[in-house]
C-alpha cells in the first residue's frame, strides 16, 4: 500500500534502479517503507534507504572512506507522499522526522533528500532539515577521533532541473565521530 501511494503521488522514483523494498522483519538498515496511518487507513508514506547510489560512485572512484560513510552512516529519503485529503496538516513533516529517528536508530548521523519543488522544501524545513539553494553542491566532512576520514562533495549534474536542491538533517550520534555539513559552489552547466 505504501509503495503504491508513493508511485501514485510522486510518479516513478527518480532512479529506475532503486530496489523495491521487501519486508524487513529484522529492522535492518536497508531499503525500507515507512507508513503513516490514521483511523486504520494509510495517510502517507516514505521510502528511505542507505545512500547506496552515492556510495557506489565514491567506491568506483577509489574513495573507500567516503563510500563507507555514505553506505553506513547516511540515509537517503527517496520520496515522501501524503494522501491529498491529508496535505497541509503536518503529516509530511512528521513522516520526515520519523525518517530521521529511524535513520538514527540504525547508526546514521545524516539524512539526505533531493528536493525538486517548493512544497517539498517547506516540508523539509518544517521537519527541522536544512535546505540548500538550487543546484548547490552539498559538502560533508566526517572526522573520527580528531582525524578527517571523509570529505564528500555531492554535486548535481547538468541534467538536473534548475529547482533541484539538497535537504539534509543531522540526526544521530556515534562516539568519536563528528560530521560537518555545508555547501560548495553552485553547479555550472
Amino acid at each position: 500500500m505504501i509503495w503504491n501511494l508513493l508511485t501514485e503521488q510522486i510518479g516513478e522514483c527518480r532512479n529506475q534502479q532503486l530496489p523495491k523494498p521487501l519486508p524487513n522483519p529484522d529492522d535492518l538498515f536497508r531499503p525500507t517503507l515507512i507508513g503513516a496511518w490514521a483511523e486504520d487507513r494509510l495517510v502517507g508514506g516514505a521510502f528511505v534507504m542507505p545512500d547506496l547510489e552515492d556510495s557506489a560512485y565514491y567506491a568506483a572512484a577509489g574513495h573507500g572512506d567516503a563510500a563507507e560513510f555514505l553506505a553506513v552512516r547516511t540515509a537517503m529519503v527517496q520520496g515522501i507522499a501524503v494522501s491529498p485529503e491529508c496535505r497541509r496538516m503536518g503529516v509530511g513533516a512528521e513522516i520526515k522526522r520519523h525518517c530521521g529517528l529511524w535513520a538514527a536508530q540504525h547508526g546514521c548521523v545524516l539524512v539526505l533528500s533531493v528536493v525538486t519543488n517548493d512544497a517539498a522544501a517547506r516540508m523539509n524545513e518544517k521537519a527541522g532539515y536544512q535546505v540548500l539553494p538550487p543546484l548547490v553542491t552539498l559538502v560533508v566532512e566526517a572526522v573520527e577521533h580528531g582525524r578527517s576520514v571523509t570529505f564528500i562533495g555531492l554535486p548535481f549534474d547538468r541534467d538536473s532541473p534548475a529547482c533541484t536542491r539538497w535537504a539534509f538533517g543531522l540526526v544521530g550520534h556515534v562516539d568519536g565521530l563528528a560530521v560537518r555539513v555545508g555547501m560548495g559552489g553552485v553547479a555550472e552547466g
